[in-house]
């Protein structure tokens, strides 16, 4: 039995005020998470972490070095072969000189020469010259002596003068202490300093736009312009390196450096030039000279990551977040769970994947929106669905409907209280869902529990049966009407109908529809109770009396009382013609006794159910009927198609029988003499069923549209005064109808009339 309750109940004035203020805590849980997301992605609150996330992605993209760099290392081994540091002069002169004789494309000294020495430099300074493409370092400190907002440190002015550039070899430290980035250009008052790096890239590339303007500003204190966030390669080691004293001693090939940009500087153990950086490892530290390289290397491949800016990491941050919100909202709470998951892995995988096209994008942000919303909200709904429920379940235990008490636990933790008073008024509303199932079900009418929309939401057995559906839950209520012929007078739908309407359905059967309002507690309709009781019997009665009543009052009254006066008058009653009129009246009543016997056994008996064949039939009612059409002088022909196959029919055979031999009686009756009466089977089709259509017809005077009309009414006898109750053909309609068939008469006056039957075909089973 259709049972389910949905859409029954709308929300209530207390649910609607639960549900607008969970909406209004939506709202502020969104807006609070937004301005976390946006404060967070505009400061460096969440730095740290990012960093870390940053660092990953970095392994992740290390790649090859390029192979224009050479790196000439300050080694352990040139330490121990050359004395200890720092060296003369001469020795790094010589150095110099042997990069000019390998012909290389340019040399970053990374050595700090701000002091004079006691011999050497003018050596140096010639060296440096002669190679004409030496770029030197100089120290740039935010903070200068007795107060000063910057010192600038440059290079004695002999090796200043000689050399090809300055750069200075700044680098910027994060807070955690690792290198991520270096500024490309360094400006204060009136002076700026581009990069040692961004030097030696210009001999390469001079393209504008690799090294930031060297437009000095106006500021006082020192400002970096032009931050590269470095694409380091991997941990330390990654770039050629050949050892300062093997090239000073010629053991290095000449090949190796030609055309090279190549970098002089610190590898040595406990020299302190040594940083972290992304790449380097646990207790790992790479020296300044390969942080110089990384930075030519990403200028070289135009690499550098690309950091997002701030404003739009704020604004993509919110998406994540209101997609999150937004399944809040409209999701189970596992499936929010799930989704807020879903959503920090996708950002992760967002955020590698824009780390491996170049820009860096930090997730922490976002992530920490998404962390923060997923428990604020879910602590809300839980207090607000908490208040909701004891709200509700008190009103519940006040309002008395519940069977029996609502029960709560003395202590314990209030949740569990509430679990204890729902699960009470649970198995409460189950109990008096049952009992309200039961008595639905109990019904003798088909009855439905409508809502306000117009759909079934509770169905008895009973209405299946009518409706010929087994689940009738969720289905409209209209087109169930409309399917079971649901008109109203004035062609209203008997479900918009406020007054009750009697309807026909297709098989024949009369159902009273009729409705009462469904209430709440509060008075407010919830929808309506439909009854459709089943009127068939009922109307059936009602006919069979009022045909009874005609018949007493009328049919049969006119020949009982024409043998009254016959008995009661002078007549001569040795007169054969005396005895003759009173055996007709008498035989006439019989007649219509009969008649109506045989009508009231048509519409109440239960039909034969067997398979039988319509031809046969049809053959054995003419057989029957030929002694009748012998003396008025009428042939009777019957045939089938040609094909000799079976006409089989499933139902009552003796009732259609006697159905075909009325036919052909009526038939024999009114054909004029020397005529015939034709009686046919063929097979045929209706509303796509297929059917044997059976046809008796004559060549009498046929009849009238108004005769035609009511021709198959009980009492009717057309236009003719021939003896005769008028029920045969009543009978006939019956019987076909009860066999799920139809019966008609086409007639013209003076044409004759041809009854047709069509009965669905049969097939025999074993």
């Amino acid at each position: 039995m259709s049972t389910g309750r949905q859409g029954l109940r709308p929300v209530g004035a207390v649910g609607r005020g639960f549900i607008a203020r969970a909406l209004v805590e939506w709202a502020l849980v969104g807006v609070l998470t937004s301005a976390l997301v946006i404060w967070l992605s505009l400061t460096a609150a969440t730095a740290r972490p990012d960093n870390m996330i940053y660092d990953a992605w970095m392994r992740m993209r290390a790649g090859p070095t390029s192979e224009q760099i050479v790196i000439v290392a300050i080694d352990n081994r040139s330490l121990e072969a050359l004395g200890r540091w720092p060296w003369p002069r001469q020795i790094h002169a010589d150095l110099i000189d042997r990069l000019a004789q390998v012909q290389a494309k340019a040399v970053g000294y990374d050595v700090l020469f701000v002091e004079p020495s006691a011999s050497g430099d003018a050596d140096l300074a010639r060296a440096i010259r002669s190679a004409g493409n030496v770029y030197l370092p100089m120290l740039v400190d935010p903070v200068g002596e007795n107060g000063a907002p910057w010192q600038a440190t440059e290079p004695i002015p002999e090796l200043r003068a000689a050399a090809a550039g300055l750069g200075h070899v700044n680098l910027v430290v994060d807070d955690d202490g690792v290198v991520r980035r270096m500024p490309l250009f360094l400006s204060a008052s009136q002076s700026s300093w581009p990069h040692l790096a961004a030097q030696l890239t210009r001999t390469v590339n001079p393209r504008p736009g690799v090294v930031a303007s060297d437009q000095a500003q106006s500021v006082a204190h020192l400002t970096g312009k032009g931050a590269v966030l470095v694409s380091y390669r991997g941990p330390p080691g990654q770039f050629r390196t050949v050892s300062f004293v093997d090239l000073l001693r010629g053991e290095t090939p000449s090949a190796f450096l030609t055309g090279k940009l190549v970098l002089v500087g610190m590898t040595g153990d406990g020299q302190g030039d040594r940083y972290a950086t992304p790449t380097t490892g646990e207790g790992q530290l790479m020296p300044g000279v390969e942080i110089q390289a990384s930075l030519v290397d990403t200028l070289l491949h135009h690499d550098a990551v690309t950091p997002t800016p701030l404003l739009w990491v704020a604004l993509l941050s919110l998406i994540p977040l209101w997609l999150l919100m937004g399944g809040l909202l409209l999701l189970r709470p596992l499936w929010s769970l799930i989704a807020g998951a879903g959503l920090a892995v996708t950002l992760l995988a967002i955020s590698a994947t824009a780390f491996r096209l170049g820009v860096w994008f930090p997730p922490l942000a976002a992530m920490a929106g998404l962390a923060l919303a997923y428990p604020l909200w879910s602590w809300r709904r839980l207090a607000a669905a908490s208040a909701y429920m004891q709200v509700e379940v008190d009103a519940f235990a006040r309002s008395g409907a519940a069977p029996r008490a609502v029960t709560t636990l003395a202590g314990g933790d209030v949740v569990a209280r509430q679990v204890e008073t729902l699960r009470t008024a649970v198995s409460d509303l189950r109990d008096m869902e049952r009992f309200i199932s039961d008595a639905l079900h109990s019904l003798p009418d088909a009855t439905l529990v409508v809502s306000e929309t117009g759909a079934v939401v509770m169905a008895n057995a009973q209405a299946q049966v009518l409706f010929g559906r087994g689940e009738l839950t969720g289905a409209p209520l209209a087109p169930l009407l409309k399917a079971i012929g649901g008109l109203g007078s004035e062609g209203q739908g008997a479900e918009e109908s406020i007054e009750p309407v009697e309807i026909a359905t297709p098989t024949g059967r009369r159902v009273f529809v009729s409705s009462a309002p469904l209430v709440d507690a509060n008075g407010v309709a919830q929808g309506r109770i439909v009854r459709l009781a089943d009127m068939t019997e009922f109307r059936l009665a009602e006919r069979q009396r009022e045909q009874a009543l005609q018949l007493l009052s009328h049919d049969m009254r006119a020949p009982q009382v024409s043998i009254l006066t016959l008995l009661s008058g002078a007549h001569d009653r040795a007169d054969p013609a005396f005895e003759r009129r009173i055996a007709d009246n008498a035989r006439l009543t019989l007649t219509l006794a009969e008649g109506y016997v045989q009508l009231a056994r048509a519409e109440s008996q239960i039909l034969g159910d067997a398979v039988f064949d319509l031809s046969q039939v049809l053959l054995d009612a003419a057989d029957t009927m030929w002694p009748q059409a012998s003396q008025r002088g009428v042939r009777i022909e019957a045939d089938a198609d040609a094909d000799g196959g079976e006409y089989l029919v499933r139902g009552d055979q003796g009732l259609i029988t006697r159905v075909l031999m009325n036919l052909i009686d009526n038939a024999i009756k009114f054909s004029p003499a020397d005529s015939v009466v034709n009686c046919s089977v063929v097979a045929g089709e209706n509303a796509g069923q297929a059917v044997w259509v059976c046809t008796v017809r004559d060549h009498g005077e046929g009849m009238s549209a108004e005769t035609l009309h009511r021709l198959f009414e009980p009492f009717s006898k057309g236009e003719t005064d021939r003896p005769g109750a008028g029920l045969g053909l009543a009978f006939a309609r019956t019987v076909i109808e009860r066999h799920g068939g139809d019966i008609r008469c086409e007639t013209r006056p003076g044409e004759g009339a041809a009854f047709i039957i069509r009965l669905p075909q049969a097939i025999e089973t074993a």
